[in-house]
């Protein structure tokens, strides 16, 4: 909470990742703020003003690009290629390094700008994360996309301290437990959104959808304690993310699904090695 609140540690935040924009060549697809330091202290920050729409804004955003899921998939390659740019299948192909990653892409800080760029702001909450622990996440997420249970259960131990030998099996089970009782429940989410006739009817959605995932997370790591495991705070913070990107496709692309479309950088990891990995 005193990190967020100090105005010097967000400008270094953003300069950081204003930096990552430019190594990366990326200043045409997305920006942060300018922050213009001599109008600035420990309780100020003075920045460039930006012009846009929250990523939830269906109707905005359609006015100013012709397809959003493009726009959606430029944000999450850029946000996830700053938070992981050791991973060598990252769509731009970098291996440099952003000094943290935006750990709070909710809408009121994730924008269309008018000029199309995707717009970052508020970078008071900031994270790293360790080549091991994406190395299991990594494995994490794609065993999500190949309903791979075996290999869930596998990343997670990796992930999560433990003092006790835990029953692969038996925790693969459970967590199949817990995706199938969603599954149900999602495929009618995704139909009710993109028949949505309104704005207001697929905000409801949404927030249904929100509250949906939010009890998914929790349900996850709740089987996972029950076997002694015990996650950094770097996978709350990962996962917290995925969650607004969820959000947001089920918003602007109802039909595309995030670990398998392989335009973005989450799907385009090596696949065949998960099984192998764990």
């Amino acid at each position: 909470m005193l990190e967020e609140v100090d105005f010097y540690k967000e400008a270094a935040n953003i300069e950081a990742f204003r930096r990552y924009l430019e190594n990366m060549g990326l200043t045409r697809e997305a920006t942060a703020p300018k922050v213009y330091k001599y109008c600035s202290t420990q309780k100020v920050l003075t920045m460039q003003r930006l012009y846009g729409v929250p990523l939830t804004d269906l109707d905005s955003i359609s006015s100013l690009v012709p397809n959003p899921e493009t726009s959606l998939i430029t944000a999450l390659n850029v946000w996830y290629c700053s938070e992981f740019p050791f991973a060598i299948n990252c769509r731009f192909g970098s291996l440099l390094a952003c000094e943290s990653f935006h750990a709070d892409v909710h809408a009121g800080n994730l924008w269309l700008l008018r000029d199309g760029r995707i717009g970052f702001l508020d970078f008071g909450i900031v994270g790293r994360i360790s080549p091991k622990t994406w190395a299991a996440m990594e494995v994490f997420l794609g065993s999500i996309a190949i309903d791979d249970y075996d290999s869930m259960a596998s990343s997670l131990i990796e992930m999560g301290a433990t003092n006790k030998d835990v029953d692969v099996k038996a925790f693969a089970g459970d967590l199949e437990k817990v995706f199938s009782s969603i599954k149900e429940l999602d495929s009618e989410l995704v139909v009710a959104t993109a028949s949505g006739t309104n704005a207001t009817a697929v905000s409801a959605n949404i927030v249904f959808d929100e509250r949906q995932m939010n009890a998914l997370f929790l349900d996850v790591v709740r089987v996972s304690e029950s076997y002694g495991l015990k996650f950094p705070r770097e996978f709350a913070l990962l996962l917290k993310q995925l969650l607004y990107f969820d959000r947001y496709t089920r918003l602007l692309a109802p039909n595309l699904n995030m670990l398998r479309d392989q335009r973005i950088s989450i799907a385009s990891n090596r696949r065949n090695r998960y099984r192998d990995s764990y």
